[in-house]
């Protein structure tokens, strides 16, 4: 008997403790939706809705903010919406506070905004095949005058190169020091060559027809330097991530950014950039795909599959990724190819059915 009446005081505990913790979930102010991390299509609207505490009388007010600004204020507990229309991609926080008997609680949650729609999907034709340096690890390739500019990477291997287009010969390099990673590049009006590093913290500016250094710069917020173009006013840089930055044209300094999404989520691994007709054409590390982005809005508009694109028969045990577009605006001629890939392919575009 004294053992069973144990376990029966240790059950009334037990069950007691169980209580406190239930009430104390109770009074607590958390989201009945959205749940933190919902994806939400861009122009959709978006309900909150509140599990308040259990007594809601006294309620001063509640205060809803999207991103830290006061976007309703209410003195009662039903619940309210937003549109989207207006806001950026990515991740938008939530902050609920309740004013009370003189006292305050909050309670967080976001949401993920992304493409209202799946990117258009389009496939390629060849439309004509070029020579290719297959000891160029190409991170940058553009189209200027007739002639390409590349630039290269790996330690000890990384150049900046000025090619031949239709036999694929280099006509003018210069080898980077052995401790620098080269990523991308990008050609200025002015007669200079913008080129990034991966690792190494910093970009070099360079003179377009001697290929003389004139200067460096740091990186800022994107540690890493992946992808770079020129969209007639600034700089656009990728770092790997699902963001693109802007830099100055003249200092090559950052001033701001976007997030990538698609339907689905953030579009990670953006390489190698091109711009083209107001649009941002980027390489997707490791995969046959080059996604086109709305530089406004961070919005994945298309995605081209080049599945395929270099035959099987042209695949060799150093053969790496699909990366480089360039872009020659007056013939409406778009070039890609990969690194050390033995071509370099010019296509057009074709609507996938």
């Amino acid at each position: 008997m004294m053992i069973l009446k144990r376990l029966m005081m240790l059950v009334a505990v037990v069950s007691s403790i169980a209580g406190c913790n239930t009430q104390r979930k109770a009074t607590e102010l958390n989201f009945k939706t959205p749940e933190a991390g919902t994806l939400i299509k861009k122009g959709d609207k978006v309900a909150v809705q509140m599990n308040f505490p259990t007594s809601d009388t006294g309620i001063d007010s509640v205060v809803y903010l999207l991103d830290n600004r006061v976007i309703a204020s209410k003195k009662d507990i039903t619940p309210v919406s937003f549109p989207t229309d207006s806001l950026n991609l990515g991740s938008r926080s939530i902050t609920t506070r309740l004013y009370q008997g003189g006292k305050q609680q909050e309670a967080f949650s976001n949401i993920v905004l992304v493409s209202p729609k799946a990117p258009e999907q389009f496939s390629f034709s060849v439309v004509k095949t070029y020579p290719h340096d297959t000891s160029a690890f190409t991170q940058g390739l553009e189209y200027h005058d007739g002639i390409f500019y590349e630039s290269t990477g790996l330690l000890g291997e990384s150049s900046l190169r000025k090619v031949s287009v239709n036999d694929g010969k280099v006509l003018k390099k210069i080898d980077l020091p052995k401790d620098i990673f080269g990523e991308g590049l990008a050609v200025l009006p002015n007669n200079t060559i913008v080129m990034l590093t991966w690792r190494n913290g910093k970009g070099f500016v360079y003179d377009k027809n001697t290929f003389e250094k004139r200067s460096e710069f740091p990186f800022q917020a994107s540690k890493e330097g992946w992808g770079l173009c020129f969209d007639g006013t600034r700089l656009i840089k990728s770092d790997g991530t699902n963001c693109l930055y802007f830099l100055n044209k003249e200092t090559c300094a950052e001033e701001g950014y976007i997030e990538v999404y698609n339907d689905k989520g953030p579009v990670d691994s953006l390489n190698e950039l091109e711009y083209i007709n107001g649009l941002v054409y980027a390489n997707v590390y490791q995969q046959d795909i080059i996604v086109v982005i709305d530089p406004k809005t961070g919005e994945v508009l298309r995605e081209l599959n080049l599945i395929g694109l270099l035959p099987q028969k042209d695949h060799f045990d150093d053969t790496d990724y699909l990366n480089g577009i360039a872009y020659d605006a007056a013939g409406k001629r778009l070039f890609v190819t990969g690194k050390k890939w033995d071509s370099l392919f010019e296509i057009k575009i074709l609507p996938r059915n």
